[in-house]
């Protein structure tokens, strides 16, 4: 974000380097420049930046609660004929916090190994175009009176690619993992006393005993990658100088507040499409209760810019599930989900409307910066035409059977519309599972009614799979492969029979506005 200037032809020098720490201050604030916060020299050939975190912290207001101590952080820039920086630091902070909580003191620290960053910043993009980063290993320690945790990670890397997208934002990608992730937490719970036996003292309140529960959790490998497609970067980079330019202004002039609505403005649609994974491969969970793993956990998120007809989708997606000995039944033990997809967004979400006509209403000389008028108008207009929930296939799976679901819902007016379809394979296997379990459990026999039930109303199709096409209207009726199975809800009359006057003696009803609404 900071190394946003052109690179210098001439020597590196000081007068250099103090170009550089001016344009940096255009986004670190020029208070960073005089406390020594950040500091710029010439080494070599290139720059030497230091962010100061003594004078960082001495910037801070006294905190006698609150302890924060962190180290050095430097990076070596070089400036390039083409006007990028190579840019490389092998030194990461170290980070510690103290501070008191509701339960009493609170401690963590958190430190790396053999730290390495590269890459080659380019100022038309005001980003890296490639940069990679590498920890050899990390620890982080958690203390408190109620848990205690150690965390370490094996070696972590990550690479970033970044271009100008022919439509002047920014495209990029970019990944990191980590391997040999493991943590031992041991969780502790506070209790009274046991009460001492008949005849003695009750138990005092602060006669506590302490019950400890020890966890270890493992991963293989855990990390996530991230898509931008036409980000507006140097916009918001503007932006952002713009707010460290006039931060400590209580009120803006008016050329202030015209040149801000700009920036706000030239910054939308704040990219065309942003996408983020997280993954995490061979979990295991060791408990008390036993042990559970997960061969596959993942999630995906997918936003498109601000919009007149937005899409945004989340997914998340287990497999490979495998659970300790649990209290339930040894015919119930099948029915476990082993793999589980939920997929869930919307659509037609007009965010461009509503963010423009906010920019438009901002008002920084009232007390409230969006007006109340704005806020209850955008709320009508969501709540008579919502975006659609969609729900695109999701899945649970078992050993024998695998259930289905896609779909769309609405809330015109707070009442839910849906189509939904769903398909079952294995329906056949799970009845013979029940109907054995009926045979040791008479409550297992109530079930298997609704179940046949159930396929009555389904469709068999291609491959032995059942399917419910589902549809409910906003009247509340319900219809399941066409087949009305509940019908629209009543319509609450005012003046109904039910209505009884208060003012009527008791025993009494006054029956003329009952007659009239008949």
């Amino acid at each position: 974000m900071a190394l946003s200037s052109p690179a210098f032809a001439q020597t590196i020098d000081a007068k250099g380097a103090d170009q550089l720490a001016n344009t940096l201050s255009k986004y670190v604030g020029k208070t960073a420049i005089k406390k020594g916060i950040l500091k710029v020299t010439p080494e070599g050939d290139a720059y030497r930046i230091v962010f100061n975190t003594d004078a960082f912290l001495k910037s801070l207001p006294k905190q006698d609660a609150f302890k924060l101590s962190l180290t050095d952080y430097s990076i070596l820039t070089k400036p390039l004929a083409d006007g990028t920086w190579d840019i490389s630091s092998t030194v990461f902070p170290a980070v510690s916090v103290e501070f008191t909580g509701p339960t009493g003191p609170q401690i963590m620290d958190w430190a790396s190994e053999g730290f390495k960053l590269n890459g080659l910043y380019d100022p038309k993009i005001n980003t890296f175009s490639k940069s990679t980063f590498s920890f050899d290993s990390s620890k982080m320690t958690i203390k408190n009176p109620m848990q205690d945790a150690d965390v370490s990670t094996g070696p972590s890397k990550g690479e970033m690619l970044a271009n100008l997208s022919t439509s002047g934002g920014v495209d990029f990608t970019s990944n990191q993992s980590t391997r040999n992730f493991k943590e031992n937490l041991i969780t502790r719970t506070s209790k009274l006393a046991e009460a001492s036996p008949a005849g003695g003292e009750a138990a005092k309140p602060d006669s506590l005993a302490t019950d400890a529960v020890k966890v270890t959790v493992g991963a293989g490998e855990l990390g996530s990658n991230v898509e931008g497609k036409n980000v507006r970067n140097n916009e918001m980079m503007d932006l952002w100088a713009f707010f460290i330019a006039h931060g400590d202004q209580k009120k803006l002039k008016k050329p202030e507040e015209v040149a801000l609505r700009q920036k706000l403005t030239a910054i939308l649609p704040f990219w065309d499409k942003l996408a983020f994974s997280h993954y995490l491969k061979d979990l295991a969970v060791e408990t008390p209760a036993g042990s559970f793993a997960v061969q596959n956990i993942s999630q995906d998120v997918k936003f498109d810019g601000i919009s007149k007809s937005g899409a945004y989708h989340y997914t998340l997606r287990t497999n490979g599930l495998k659970y300790p000995t649990l209290p339930i039944p040894e015919w119930g033990v099948p029915f476990l989900p082993t793999d589980v997809e939920l997929t869930v967004g919307t659509k037609d979400l007009d965010l461009d409307t509503v963010v423009k006509g906010a920019i438009e209403d901002m008002d920084f000389n009232r007390a409230k910066v969006i007006s109340e008028e704005f806020e209850a108008k955008t709320a009508a207009q969501f709540l008579m035409a919502p975006p659609k929930l969609v729900i695109s296939k999701s899945l649970v799976r078992t050993p024998d059977a695998e259930l289905t679901v896609e779909g769309e819902v609405t809330f015109a007016a707070l009442k839910p519309e849906s189509h939904t379809t769903w398909e079952m394979s294995g329906f056949d296997k799970v009845v013979e599972r029940l109907n054995k379990a009926g045979e040791t459990d008479e409550t297992i026999k109530q079930y298997i009614v609704f179940v046949k039930l159930a396929k009555d109303f389904g469709t068999q199709i291609d491959g032995g799979k059942i399917q419910w096409v589902v549809d409910q209207k906003a009247d509340g009726s319900v219809a399941i492969n066409g087949n009305p199975v509940k019908g629209p809800d009543p319509v609450a009359v005012p003046g109904a029979d039910d209505a009884i006057d208060s003012d009527a003696p008791e025993g009494e009803e006054d029956n003329t506005d009952t007659d009239t609404a008949k």
